[in-house]
């Protein structure tokens, strides 16, 4: 089955990953260079003869602005987000009511928090995803022809956050998440895992982060999700939480 990118920060880069967008295996690429395809403006949409979403979802007035809003459009102008049954794009209005982060750095958002709040507006909508314990958004119990339109309600779900977009972290920022990767590269030791020696901070700074001690660490796949919930790579809380000194806290 599907898995929608899961929340938790794997690698830091220029902006940090802090919530990356989804995609299902089965999506479809549509060169938005092509006449933009209508989805019915009822409020009633079938996928597929065994699901369908009505009431509060609301299909896209025009899907392509979507398509741009909720960043489904890569860099050479091609579409990768869930289709219809005849290729289209299938995308939502943004479902509202579980959140509101706008006005708050992404830097200080706590992930695992989103991840409980898309979980369970993704369920309210009819869909079993779940809460996994690696901090992801399972889909196993999805029917793999659900998926497209499980994806665009979590596309949905997501934009109703309204999370800011990732920017280049601040100078004080960037010293923050030094301190916890330095930290978390505590909390590996203290697990009996050997990891190399922190970069300085001149050339933390000088990458835009692009250091994360999980990145040379060779772990066994069944010790990966029992070492990340120990160690979670994201702060509990967001940075908004967390300070240099304080504890690595375990993932709720």
């Amino acid at each position: 089955m599907t898995r929608i990118a899961r929340l938790s920060l794997i690698a830091l880069s220029v902006a940090f990953a802090w919530l990356v967008a989804g995609c299902s295996a089965g999506a479809t690429a549509i060169a938005t260079g092509s006449t933009s395809s209508s989805i019915s403006s009822t409020t009633t949409v079938a996928v597929s003869t065994t699901r369908v979403v009505s009431g509060g979802v609301v299909p896209a007035a025009d899907p392509w602005v979507l398509a741009e809003e909720y960043h489904l459009i890569s860099p050479d102008g091609v579409y990768f987000g869930p289709v219809g049954s005849g290729g289209e794009p299938l995308l939502f209005e943004p479902i509202t009511g579980y959140g509101d982060f706008s006005g708050v750095d992404r830097f200080d958002v706590d992930t695992y928090e989103t991840t409980r709040l898309l979980v369970r507006c993704v369920n309210d909508q009819g869909f079993a995803v779940t809460l996994d314990r690696d901090g992801g958004i399972g889909y196993a119990s999805v029917p793999a022809e659900q998926n497209q339109l499980a994806d665009a309600v979590y596309y949905a779900c997501k934009a109703g956050l309204r999370l800011e977009s990732p920017g280049p972290m601040s100078m004080a920022q960037l010293k923050e998440a030094y301190a916890y990767m330095v930290a978390l590269a505590g909390c590996l030791e203290d697990q009996g895992y050997s990891v190399s020696d922190p970069p300085s901070l001149d050339s933390f700074i000088d990458s835009q982060g692009y250091w994360n001690p999980y990145s040379d660490l060779s772990v066994p796949l069944s010790d990966w999700v029992p070492l990340n919930r120990v160690c979670p790579q994201n702060p509990v809380g967001g940075f908004g939480a967390w300070s240099p000194g304080d504890p690595i806290l375990p993932m709720p």
